[in-house]
């Protein structure tokens, strides 16, 4: 009993400390207030850069403004954990940095933003693949060319009024996302 009891205690402890695959390079989709494609590179210790490009929709904590939908390019420059806690075949990190946003935004608008980024990533240990959720609030400046902005009465979107002239306007967002990456 001692044998089996002892020989238990031995793979237990040696799939808790098996370490994930620790990586330089991933790429894989990302979703939650967007969908599109995002690719990872840590070319220090503790040092992530994260590029998204793909569509978002950013809802918005401005007065009377709902939200905007886009087509987005986002870059994230985080510290990184490399663990924060491990087992079960997943290693857990967490990153928190700044990011610098630009964004098309439909009806011929566009944003130039920035904001803070948190988050959890887990790695796999046993497939190259990591998860991650992050929370990014934000602050952008919404510039048209078409006169101006007005709220739609329906949707309680920020939309172009129309009229020709360049305006801008600032709003706070947030964006929440879930991404799957392959690791290499």
């Amino acid at each position: 009993m001692k044998k089996i009891l002892t020989l238990c205690l031995a793979v237990l402890t040696a799939a808790v400390t098996v370490n994930a695959k620790d990586y330089k390079h991933s790429i894989g989709m990302v979703a939650g207030t967007g969908i599109g494609v995002q690719y990872k590179v840590m070319p220090k210790e503790h040092f992530t850069i994260i590029v998204e490009e793909g569509f978002a929709f950013c809802p918005s904590r401005t007065a009377n403004v709902g939200g905007y939908q886009s087509w987005a390019t986002n870059c994230v420059l985080a510290y990184q954990t490399k663990t924060l806690a491990e087992g079960q075949g997943i290693k857990l990190g967490v990153y928190a940095g700044g990011q610098v946003k630009f964004h098309y935004v439909f009806d011929d608008a566009g944003l130039i933003g920035f904001g803070a980024a948190a988050g959890i990533e887990a790695n796999m240990t046993n497939a190259p693949i990591a998860f991650s959720f992050d929370f990014r609030p934000g602050y952008g400046c919404l510039i048209t060319s078409t006169g101006g902005w007005t709220i739609d009465p329906v949707t309680g979107d920020l939309v172009p009024a129309g009229g020709g002239n360049v305006m801008a306007t600032h709003l706070f967002d947030y964006s929440l996302n879930l991404g799957i990456r392959y690791t290499f």
